[in-house]
């Protein structure tokens, strides 16, 4: 073997001409290819690459994604372990591929296997053009990433579509045996079909189009016959199951994934499971003439006396006395927030000042606890994941005990039209994030304290006063503490905070943290429950802007978020820790993302700790003591 060729140590630059360097050579090498936290493998025997993986691709999507990489660093060595040979394409061939295919891979694996796994969250949620949106923007940054191709196909139902996708899938996966034997029984039944086909719910196999069930799958497509199928199992329904559950989980409040569970249930002859999920999905909608005709079949099945479709039990709740030591009203509010900081955030300010809160994480569970309890006031965001605010808000006002529940619209869109908008559609009032707490507790106590105002006709122009002025708490016996006067300047990020406790002598109001997190709201949360300390507060969106302000003034801890919008908190992780001035400040990880792997993958490349979100103010406190 040529010593010469060979590398030790790391090294950095385009590892295309790196390997190409390997093609006179004899003898094996194993290249260990990093870039930021992830870690990849190279195998070339002989002068010949012939296994690759990268992340979660391996074989000629994996070594077609490392050698479009403008800069990676690398470390080869000599081997004399057996390579796995999922490699076909040459290296001249692959150059070649990557000049005639416009691509420029992203430089996180984890962002694309992220960007992945909320697409199947969609695709099981029925809401396939998000999902099919995500799945474009991986494949526009990397075109060899075939988990992509393979979801973007089961999206597609024009014939043309699903074999240039399921082709793609097939070439950079060409070791992946799932696309493999998908393909396989996929583009057959794509011969001589007509423009558009039929897709399984199940198993995403092409039905004709008129068929009753999946002849791959066995899945039923609806509830009809003399009889159930017969009790039996199959694996391709087991999996669907199992994702369709997860999904239900986290919506319980959607309706066709509860169909979809009783369709499948059925198929395997589970009659028992198959009435239960309908009647959850009539819960949600209960006028539905599908889901009557699918339980009143299924209990005939299972030798079932018809029951009455379940109704929700309208609880009417009494005027509570006034709470002790609030003097607010003890009122219930439904907070309406898809962002699990934000919610937590409302939660936590509204409850010290005695309210009883419900939260919903989307618009179909919101519609379903109105259902069940109609509160005394709505807090409604625009942006939901299943529909919009406006949509939520049109089936409140549409009768019975929710028409006159007051609702206020909290969103990030600040746009005049949005506020006409949610204003004509019957919202009460409009609120803007990131929001000051005394403004939004004065407009809580105005409709809280006194019996609510019927809202703005659906078509009438809303009342100028809603749109200009901010409402004033209402004057009790036993007032609150009132909320600051507003002053003629506008006040800096970190004023208004009356909970928050004097700094005490000889504190630490000279250590300063670096708190970088892309949510505005976010942000100001916990720069109140951090100022609390006395320390200076320095904020930073992205983590360009991060980079720039640590260098600019060394801060005592760095708060890092693990999910910017424009790197991920572990590249820039491992950027704080390759710079000398930055090497030994603190990094305090704080993200949604609590997978065991990412927790570990925070700490093996450097924080101080790993916290997650919603977080608990007096840990995030402990914590930042502990290292300042």
């Amino acid at each position: 073997m040529h010593n010469s060729r060979t590398v030790s140590g790391d090294n950095k630059g385009n590892f295309l001409d790196y390997l190409k360097s390997l093609l006179g050579i004899s003898g094996n090498v194993d290249i260990t290819v990093r870039k930021a936290v992830h870690v990849g493998l190279v195998q070339v025997r002989q002068g010949r690459t012939v296994a690759a993986a990268w992340g979660r691709l391996a074989g000629n999507g994996a070594l077609l994604t490392l050698a479009a990489m403008p800069e990676v660093v690398y470390e080869a060595a000599e081997s004399t372990k057996p390579a796995d040979g999922n490699v076909t394409l040459t290296l001249p061939a692959a150059e070649r591929l990557l000049n005639t295919l416009l691509t420029s891979p992203g430089v996180d694996a984890g962002d694309e296997e992220e960007k992945l796994q909320q697409a199947i969250h969609l695709f099981y949620q029925f809401r396939r053009k998000e999902a099919g949106a995500l799945l474009v923007g991986i494949l526009r940054t990397n075109r060899f990433y075939y988990p992509a191709w393979l979801w973007h196909s089961r999206l597609m139902t024009r014939a043309e579509y699903i074999k240039k996708a399921l082709n793609e899938a097939k070439k950079w996966g060409n070791c992946d045996r799932e696309i493999q034997l998908e393909a396989a029984r996929i583009e057959p039944r794509l011969e001589g079909a007509a423009v558009t086909v039929k897709r399984c719910i199940f198993c995403w196999s092409v039905v004709q189009e008129k068929a009753d069930s999946c002849s791959n799958c066995q899945g039923m497509f609806h509830i009809a016959g003399q009889k159930a199928p017969p009790p039996g199992g199959n694996a391709e329904l087991e999996k669907a199951i199992v994702a369709y559950k997860q999904e239900f989980a986290a919506c319980p409040g959607n309706p066709r994934i509860a169909y979809c569970l009783c369709l499948a249930f059925y198929s395997l002859g589970r009659i028992d499971q198959a009435i239960e999920f309908v009647d959850r999905a009539m819960r949600v909608s209960s006028g539905e003439a599908l889901f009557l005709k699918a339980r009143t079949l299924l209990q005939s099945f299972a030798g079932q006396a018809v029951q009455p479709v379940p109704q929700t039990t309208q609880v009417v709740r009494p005027i509570a006395a006034a709470s002790s030591g609030t003097g607010v009203p003890d009122r219930t509010i439904l907070v309406v927030e898809d962002s699990q900081t934000s919610r937590k955030v409302i939660t936590m300010l509204l409850e010290r000042k005695g309210y009883t809160i419900q939260e919903a994480k989307n618009g179909s569970e919101a519609l379903v606890k109105l259902a069940d309890e109609a509160p005394d006031l709505v807090l409604l965001d625009l942006m939901l994941p299943d529909m919009s605010g406006y949509e939520v808000l049109a089936k409140i006002r549409q009768g019975g005990k929710t028409a006159d529940i007051p609702v206020i619209m909290l969103t990030g869109k600040s746009n005049p039209a949005d506020r006409m908008k949610g204003l004509h559609h019957g919202s009460n009032e409009y609120l803007t994030k990131p929001f000051d707490p005394a403004k939004l507790l004065a407009v809580l106590e105005k409709y809280l304290d006194h019996p609510a105002p019927q809202p703005p006709a659906q078509h009438a122009a809303p009342p100028k006063v809603v749109v200009k002025t901010v409402p004033q708490a209402p004057k009790a016996p036993n007032p609150p503490v009132p909320a600051p006067k507003p002053a003629s300047v506008a006040p800096a990020p970190l004023k208004p905070m009356p909970v928050m406790p004097a700094v005490p002598a000889g504190g630490t109001a000279k250590k300063s943290i670096l708190v970088v997190e892309d949510s505005p709201t976010s942000r100001k949360v916990i720069s109140m429950v951090i100022a609390k300390r006395g320390y200076t507060i320095h904020e930073a969106a992205t983590g360009a802007v991060a980079m720039r302000k640590a260098q600019e003034g060394t801060p005592s801890l760095i708060l890092l978020d693990a999910m910017l919008p424009d790197m991920s908190g572990y590249e820039i992780l491992h950027r704080f820790k390759n710079d000398e001035r930055l090497k030994d400040v603190p990094v305090v990880m704080l993200t949604a993302r609590n997978n065991p792997v990412d927790r570990q993958k925070g700490l093996q490349g450097g924080s101080a700790a790993y916290l997650t979100k919603p977080f608990d103010p007096e840990k995030l406190l402990a914590v930042i003591d502990e290292y300042i």
